[in-house]
């Protein structure tokens, strides 16, 4: 049976007219894409337009899972000796990024079953203020990545995620304290909770947001504290100050015995859900738009200036947080009162055009009028801008894919944008 779909031309509720593809599948499943290595084309791909966007070198990196052949120890910002334990840890020249793997849908559409399809799903590191870390790569995905029950990257600040759960598509916020982390001798780490760093002892674990200081763990000179990017262990380090990863945290030890011991870990959220990515914000509730009489940016923290436990950038960075101003591509999911999972993607552009005028597509307002009108009890927005692809089996667009490289001032030239995972629909 193949996912149902329908496009149609809609009036926003901007004036503005947009094509609409409704696609109403009966599950999804998440593809963590960014666990494989990335093809040489991919990473060329990613490397073009990373760099034209950054205005800075590139550099791809494997996976967090693929082990150093031999550990480096390495002076990372004055920090003191780092032991990095990961490939991921290669030096790049000054100046330069790290990239993650990324991947094009169009290539991953060769392994859907007929009938099935694929759609991008969250944000990803993106812009320059999100890569100040030495773990931190273009490319590694925001928030909760989850598939077939394993998590791959752990929620980091309270923000809504599509879930599939055993009875069903839900729409929940999700933060890094509400995971239960295991050790691979059996032992929990307790995830600190959101504020000022409280919890130092062994076996706390912090991330961004989440009892940092400054963007790394508070200094203690008798810790010995592991970077994890996602579940796998990339650098060791003694005496505090590790500086944490966007994609994952950093947990204390006692000794360098035990920091050693622990090459890989698991987070555990409600035994319910299965698979589950996280962006935001949630546009619908109770089936009306969420905009009125609150600030829903605030709430899920998608802007850079909320009071907050760190002095470190929120991410997505710059993320164009308003209801009615910024236009472009959108790609949302919605879940109607019977519980019915559908998704609404609206066919545009990239927000970065650097024209004025010539970013076409729809406002988060439209968005949330449009998932409303379409049935929505709880809806929230997934990525949008260049990210928002739709491809079936054989790699064939059902949407047009409008990335825009930057060295080529708004260039008529369609790109599909890289991406770390996606969602198979079926």
């Amino acid at each position: 049976m193949s996912v149902r779909t329908r496009s149609f031309e809609r009036r926003l509720a901007s004036g503005k007219t947009a094509r609409v593809l409704r696609i109403d599948p009966d599950r999804f499943d998440v593809l963590p894409l960014f666990t494989e290595r990335a093809t040489p084309a991919e990473d060329r791909l990613a490397q073009v337009l990373g760099e034209a966007r950054l205005s800075a070198p590139l550099v791809p990196v494997p996976p967090a899972s693929v082990r150093a052949s031999r550990p480096e120890i390495r002076e990372i910002d004055g920090l003191g000796p780092v032991n990095c334990l990961a490939d991921r840890h290669c030096a790049a020249p000054d100046g330069a990024h790290l990239a993650a793997p990324l991947h094009l849908l169009r290539l991953a559409a060769a392994r859907l079953a007929r009938g099935e399809l694929l759609v991008n799903a969250n944000h990803f590191l993106f812009l320059p203020p999100e890569l100040a870390g030495p773990w931190d790569a273009y490319g590694d995905p925001i928030g909760l990545t989850m598939a077939d029950g394993i998590v791959e990257t752990p929620p980091q600040l309270r923000r809504a995620c599509l879930l599939m759960t055993r009875t069903g598509p839900a729409i929940r916020r999700l933060g890094f304290a509400d995971c239960s982390i295991t050790l691979p001798d059996g032992r929990r780490a307790t995830p600190h909770a959101h504020g000022p760093a409280g919890r130092t002892d062994p076996l706390t674990a912090v991330a961004l947001f989440h009892g940092s200081q400054g963007g790394a763990s508070p200094v203690a000179p008798e810790a010995w504290d592991v970077a994890f990017v996602g579940r796998h262990a990339v650098a060791l380090k003694p005496g505090g100050g590790m500086p944490i990863p966007r994609a994952g945290c950093v947990i204390r030890f006692a000794s360098r015995t035990e920091a050693e011991a622990a090459p890989q870990i698991t987070y555990d959220l409600a035994p319910d859900i299965a698979q589950g990515v996280q962006a935001g914000p949630v546009i619908v509730e109770d089936g009306v738009p969420t905009q009125a009489g609150r600030d829903i940016f605030a709430e899920e923290t998608m802007r850079p200036d909320p009071a907050r436990a760190d002095a470190v950038a929120v991410s997505p960075h710059a993320w164009a947080a308003d209801w009615s101003e910024t236009r472009a591509a959108r790609l949302s999911a919605g879940i109607t009162a019977g519980g019915s999972l559908f998704f609404c993607a609206v066919e545009g552009t990239s927000s970065f055009f650097r024209k004025a005028g010539e970013a076409a597509g729809a406002t988060l307002h439209d968005l949330a009028c449009l998932m409303a009108e379409e049935g929505a009890q709880i809806a929230m927005h997934l990525d949008g801008g260049g990210s928002t692809q739709v491809f079936c089996e054989g790699g064939g667009a059902l949407l047009t894919p409008r990335d825009v490289h930057h060295d080529l001032p708004d260039s008529p030239a369609q790109f599909d944008r890289p991406l770390p995972l996606a969602l198979k629909l079926s």
